[in-house]
Parts: C-alpha cells; structure tokens; sequence
C-alpha cells in the first residue's frame, strides 16, 4: 500500500509538470465597422436585344415541335439580316404548363404546354457608335422577330425604364478595371466615417484589421431565377450612356 501510494504520488507530479497552464484566451480586438458603398459608370461596349419564342399545344410533342420550326425561321432571318453565327445566343427549349404554370382565382389552370427558348442578338461596340443607326437596328430586328411570332421576354431588365419595359440590355464586358475604381472610392469613404466614430468615442484608429467586399451585381436588384441570368456579364443597365458598377465594403477599422 505504501509503494502504491508513492508511486500515485509521483505519477502526479510527473503530470502537472508535463500538462501546460490552460492557455489564456487573447485579448478581444477593439474595433470599429463601417459600411461603405463606391459607385462608377462604365460607357458599354456591348447590347443585347433578346427576345423569346413561345408555341402552345395540348401536346408537350407538339409545341416542341412548333418552337424548334420557329427558331428555326428566327436564325435564318437574323443570318439574312447580316448577324454573324456568334452574335446569336440561344437558351433551348424549355418546357412549361400552358399559362406558366400559374393558378388563376376562380377557373382551373389551363391545360397543355408551353415550349419557349429565348435568344440573345448581341450588338458589339462599333455597333453602338452611331444612335440612330443603332435604333434603327434595333427596330428592325423586333419588327421582324414580331413578323415570326418571336415577342420580348416575360421578365425585361427593367419593368420602369423608359415609362416601360426595356428589351434591350447594355453590358461591360470587362468591369474588373471598374470595380477597381469602386473599391478604391468605398475605401476612401469609409476611413473619414471611421474616424468621426472615433473622435466621438474618444479613441484613435490604428490601421485596419480586415475588409470584406463584395459587387453588387444584378443579381442582388433581379433575383437568381431571373432569365437574364443566362447571359455571362454581371452589370446589366438599360441605358446605352452609362452601365452603373458597385461594389459594397464593410471595413473594420483597429482602435486604442
């Protein structure tokens, strides 16, 4: 018993030795955040007129059937009109129940199919040059689309530009040097907030301790399922003058 007990009691001096102190949890950071916004504009070097071919039937075969035929007489017209292969995009055909899927108050939904596939006719920059040779071109291709029974999308960039709805999107096909100028315009917006927080708070501020930003695309105005998500740019604007690009930043600034 008594070699038992020496030997607990040194199998417990050997532990507290090799087991460190609990290490202390570290000083919390005095810090302060702000939010800041920086916003420029981008002359466009791209449009995109898109529209969406629809075909109806009870049949799901058949309205397929009927849409391919019109897309068909779609692309020959745009080929005929002088667009190039690559100007032309289309989404493929989709498949829906006949009146989007929509209950109406009152009566059944209606039964049968929908067959739609949007198109994309993109405009490239020399395009954009001359306004009036531009609206004209534009004119001309939904005059002839309309002659095919091709018609706007259902979800436009914009239900209010204009006093209606715009089919015509103006895009940056690079922004990154842009958003480089937003940052760099949020960055010097947020350090004189920081600092009068300071001033009021009677501390100083000390450098910065992290920035998180993050664009604020038209995904965040539109919502994901918007159809305009098929097209690869991320700043859309309905006005051929200027395509607005943002970025948001929250900013924690390090204080003693």
């Amino acid at each position: 018993m008594r070699m038992t007990g020496v030997f607990l009691t040194a199998l417990a001096g050997l532990l507290a030795v090799a087991v460190p102190a609990a290490a202390q949890p570290p000083e919390p950071r005095q810090t302060i955040s702000v939010g800041s916004v920086g916003k420029v504009t981008a002359k466009p070097d791209l449009a995109i007129v898109f529209v969406s071919a629809r075909s109806s039937s009870p049949l799901a075969a058949d309205a397929l059937e009927q849409n391919k035929k019109k897309i068909q007489e779609v692309k020959a017209k745009l080929l005929s009109l002088g667009y190039k292969e690559d100007q032309l995009h289309f989404s493929g055909n989709r498949f829906t129940p006949a009146g989007g899927g929509m209950y109406y108050t009152g009566r059944d939904r209606p039964s049968g199919f929908d067959v739609y596939n949007n198109i994309y006719i993109y405009l490239e920059a020399a395009d954009l040059k001359n306004l009036d040779e531009f609206n004209a071109r534009v004119s001309q291709v939904l005059d002839e689309m309309g002659k095919l029974g091709v018609g706007p999308t259902t979800m436009p960039i914009s239900s209010v530009s204009m006093g209606g709805a715009s089919v015509v999107a103006f895009v940056v096909k690079d922004p990154a040097p842009y958003e480089n100028q937003a940052y760099t315009q949020a960055m010097d917006k947020a350090r004189p907030i920081a600092d009068d927080i300071a001033k009021r708070m009677n501390v100083r501020i000390t450098g910065i301790a992290s920035v998180n930003p993050s664009v604020m695309s038209r995904s965040a105005v539109m919502g994901p399922s918007n159809p305009l998500e098929e097209i690869p740019y991320e700043y859309l604007s309905s006005s051929i003058d200027e395509v607005p690009i943002r970025v948001r930043l929250n900013v924690v600034f390090t204080f003693k």
